[in-house]
């Protein structure tokens, strides 16, 4: 019929939630803050614990990876519980499950602006503990770690929000978001600690590595692709 206005594509609606949902997140800098601030104490925190004296450097080079990395999931884990947790306390959640969007778009919008968040605070908290620590990274070992932070994060977030949509409206669901999801990124995190110990070393990653956290974040692509809808079919929106 003439005059008729086609519906927008699954691939608008998903840039427009990302963009939506990054300009919201700007503005409101609650969760900004939050992250930064868990990260920045958590620094400090192990900055103290292991002092930068020289009968500690064995101990400093032993552990850096595990500090960095710890940091940043405790910061990027507040992001996670926060990924609908603000939308449903404020009544947003309820119009997106209500509008006609497919349940992968938004699950996958979700990530992308949670991903973009996380990513740029890990970015600031990595400058802080080359800062803090006194290390020093360059090379294939700087792009080593690029290149696991970044696979690293997509699995991390993926499993996290579809996690975080299945515990945001129950009661003690920021602790029960986390009960579940430590142990599953287990795996993950074990081989993004030894990349990042080569990476501090100026090596680049083995390629067993890399393909590791590829097949999981596939993994966990998968799940929240095909469980997401069932997750949310209860939260108020249309099955």
């Amino acid at each position: 019929m003439s005059g008729t206005t086609a519906p927008p594509s699954d691939f608008a609606v998903y840039r427009t939630l990302v963009r939506w949902d990054w300009l919201r997140e700007m503005k409101r800098k609650s969760t900004l803050i939050s992250m930064g601030m868990m990260g920045l104490i958590t620094l400090f925190l192990f900055s103290f614990a292991i002092p930068l004296t020289s009968d500690k450097a064995d101990v400093l080079v032993d552990t850096r990876a595990g500090i960095l990395w710890v940091t940043f999931l405790f910061a990027a884990t507040i992001g996670i519980d926060r990924a609908f947790r603000n939308d449903a306390e404020s009544g947003l959640l309820e119009g997106l499950l209500l509008a006609p969007i497919s349940r992968p778009t938004l699950y996958y919008a979700r990530v992308t602006s949670t991903l973009l968040f996380i990513v740029a605070l890990q970015v600031v908290l990595l400058v802080l503990f080359l800062v803090l620590f006194n290390q020093r990274l360059e090379g294939e070992g700087l792009w080593g770690l690029i290149a696991a932070t970044l696979a690293t994060d997509i699995g991390f977030v993926t499993i996290g929000v579809m996690i975080s949509a299945m515990t945001w409206s129950l009661p003690g669901g920021d602790v029960l978001l986390r009960i579940l999801l430590f142990p599953m990124l287990l795996p993950i995190f074990n081989v993004a600690v030894e990349i990042t110990d080569r990476a501090f070393e100026g090596q680049a990653p083995l390629t067993k590595h890399l393909g590791m956290l590829f097949a999981i974040d596939v993994l966990f692509l998968g799940a929240g692709h095909l469980l997401f809808e069932h997750l949310v079919k209860d939260s108020g929106g249309r099955p």
